[in-house]
């Protein structure tokens, strides 16, 4: 019972490296209860404007802009808490000049502004991340131009509380602590490194043949590894901070599985040689303290490989093992080193694509948005919903630029508005008779759904689907069967929006996905002709283009599958993608030390050659559709091509046998990446 518990808390943690986002979250908190509190007090000063309404006003200002700034550095949120409060203030005082002209139409004209406003936001996506960021804020924060104009006009008031808000929440999130970038880094990094030691120690001592224990410690690597990116992504730019890299730990992780493959290849007897031997005992022992301590001596690794000799005596392949194993040492040794320098570029410019402002602009999304939020409030108006604007708002949240991700938005709205549905009908009963602790749950309830937002919509959309309900019936006293129409509303908005995307100017992903694959491969041949190592630009290139493939595949299968998508078990090509890039990369560093010693054994040089033809000839094939492609001879080549003499170099069979493994399993990957684009 309590770990599953555990594991739940452990995972929420993980969704947050550094308490960034709820520090965040903290703050937007405080930005909200200071803002509404001082905005109250100004009511006696307002001419008329209830009190209440300058709160709302100031609080939604500052929580916009809190909201639509990512977390980055701080140099990074001013810029962008500036422009951002300069685009809001600006859209209150166009709505301030709108009430004085619309006159007793006032409402009438906010309403059908809010349409063009929607459409607008929606065509900014094409400019860049910070216009889509800006694009959604202004769609949604003109509602409240639309709710204060409702019980008199606050005039003036609108622009001066979107000032006060915008303001507050700068002064608040730029002035106050905040957790050290580089000590997050830190703390992340000596996570990372100890869960590989641990689970170096387990896969040298044979410990993880049960596969539901290897995936729950691989699980674990794969969330600290996502922690380290985004500590990594958060370190000043420019900034000295030297350590594990992103790509050093990926590549121990699967110098680590090899490891644990080898070490469970071995015969039984072998094995339990090799367990109870204490010289590689103590290699093991020299690696993990190599792993865990990134300050300790750098240099060449201190141990040989003395005890693959075990092998004599045993099967034919255990020599095979051995050597595999001691090269994983000597890479997790290397990698482990850590000197990588984390950020090195310093760009704090507002994210503008390259084009003429015309062709940027999302013509398809904006007519998708600017249709569904008529039709959506439409229909509220039409039937006389209580709430209709629920409807436009779940429009605005559920609609993406492509079919594939406004399915999974409008599946994690409407289940995460159901589950917070459920909830505050259940709690009401208990609450009615509190409504300090009503109004305490709401203020406490912000941070967490700050930590979720990016990384688990769903749940965070059950969140704020339920503060809503309660913060409505603690402000206005809004009736417990009205929770109803929260729901009814927010399926209502979903298909609207849903409908939108599949049936007006469907941007579906299968072009991108068969263009992103072939340039992908073309990448990845383009790199196998090169020599530098994997931390070079051109592996960083590299990798990126893996995760815009995989990004858009998911969006691909999404759209072809949906179930399978929601349940993760449609396809294994996300883990194909990358580690096609890994072992590509390891394939050509064991290539470059092999070519090394070509001198001593001239047949070597001729034969990676041929290799090389080998897996050129498999990455064309896959992208012509083609079966797999035989080289007759070539293993027969491989085991001709090795002296005699050669037995005895030890550095060399270690790097012979992880080129030979790492082509392998490159040709390996090529055909499961052609199984499943098949």
């Amino acid at each position: 019972m309590l770990q599953p518990i555990f594991r739940t808390m452990n995972r929420f943690v993980r969704y947050d490296p550094g308490a960034l986002r709820l520090v965040r979250g903290a703050h937007l908190m405080i930005t909200v209860v200071t803002a509404g509190l001082l905005a109250n007090q100004l009511g006696p000063f307002a001419n008329g404007v209830p009190g209440f309404t300058l709160s709302v006003l100031a609080a939604a200002a500052g929580a916009h802009c809190l909201l639509f700034t990512p977390i980055s550095t701080r140099r990074q949120e001013a810029s962008n808490l500036f422009w951002l409060g300069l685009i809001m203030t600006g859209l209150a005082v166009v709505g301030m000049v709108s009430e004085l002209i619309a006159g007793e139409n006032t409402q009438v004209v906010l309403q059908a502004m809010w349409i063009g406003f929607i459409a607008i936001g929606f065509g900014l996506e094409g400019f860049g991340p910070f216009w889509l960021r800006t694009g959604r804020m202004v769609s949604i924060y003109w509602l409240f131009v639309i709710m204060s104009s409702g019980s008199g006009s606050p005039g003036f008031w609108l622009p001066a509380m979107t000032v006060f808000g915008a303001v507050l929440a700068f002064v608040i999130r730029i002035g106050f602590w905040r957790p050290s970038p580089e000590k997050t880094y830190r703390r992340v990094e000596r996570a990372n490194r100890q869960a590989m030691a641990d689970y170096l120690k387990l896969a040298a001592n044979g410990q993880l043949s049960i596969d539901r224990r290897r995936r729950l410690n691989l699980s674990d690597i794969a969330s600290l590894r996502s922690e380290l990116e985004t500590s990594i992504d958060l370190a000043e730019p420019g900034s000295a901070i030297r350590g594990l890299s992103l790509e050093s730990a990926a590549m121990m992780q699967l110098a680590l599985e090899v490891v644990r493959d080898a070490t469970a290849a071995l015969s039984p007897e072998c094995r339990a040689e090799l367990i109870t031997n204490a010289t590689y005992q103590q290699v093991v022992g020299q690696v993990q303290e190599k792993v865990v301590r990134s300050d300790s001596p750098s240099g060449e690794t201190p141990f040989d490989v003395a005890w693959a000799e075990l092998a004599v005596g045993f099967q034919k392949g255990d020599k095979f093992q051995l050597l595999r194993i001691a090269q994983a040492f000597e890479r997790i040794w290397k990698l482990a080193e850590g000197t990588a320098q984390l950020r090195a570029d310093d760009d704090t410019r507002l994210e503008v694509k390259s084009g003429n402002w015309w062709q940027l602009i999302s013509w398809r999304l904006a007519v998708q948005a600017g249709v569904a939020a008529s039709v959506g409030y439409g229909i509220g108006i039409y039937f006389n919903l209580s709430h209709a604007y629920w409807v436009t708002i779940t429009v605005i949240v559920v609609l993406c630029g492509s079919l594939g991700a406004t399915m999974k938005k409008t599946v994690q709205r409407t289940l995460g508005t159901a589950v917070g549905f459920v909830c505050a009908i259940l709690l009401e009963p208990v609450l009615a008779g509190y409504p300090e602790l009503r109004v305490a749950l709401i203020v406490l309830l912000l941070p967490p759904v700050i930590v979720l937002f990016e990384r688990n919509y769903g749940i965070a959309a059950g969140i704020i689907s339920f503060l809503v309900l309660i913060g409505l019936q603690t402000l206005t006293g809004l009736p417990t069967a009205e929770f109803w129409s929260r729901l009814y509303d927010t399926l209502i908005g979903a298909a609207v929006g849903l409908a939108a995307a599949w049936l007006l100017f469907p941007n579906r992903s299968g072009d991108s996905v068969e263009r992103l694959e072939v340039s992908y491969l073309n990448a990845c041949s383009e790199y196998l002709k090169t020599d530098s190592g994997p931390n070079d630009p051109g592996y960083t290139r590299l990798k990126a283009t893996a995760h815009q493939v995989l990004a858009t595949a998911r969006t691909y299968r999404t759209e072809r599958a949906p179930w399978s998508s929601f349940t993760r078990s449609s396809s294994k090509l996300d883990t194909l993608v990358v580690l096609l890039a890994d072992y590509i990369a390891l394939y050509r560093q064991a290539r470059a030390n092999v070519l090394a010693d070509s001198d001593k054994y001239a047949s070597v040089k001729t034969l990676v050659a041929t290799m090389d033809k080998r897996i050129h000839d498999e990455i064309g094939a896959v992208q012509d559709g083609k079966g797999k492609q035989a080289m007759p001879g070539l293993a027969e080549e491989w085991k001709a091509a090795m002296p005699a003499t050669a037995e005895d170099d030890d550095r060399f069979m270690t790097d012979w046998v992880a080129m030979l493994y790492h082509a392998r399993k490159v040709i390996r990957c090529l055909d499961g990446f052609r199984e499943e684009v098949a």
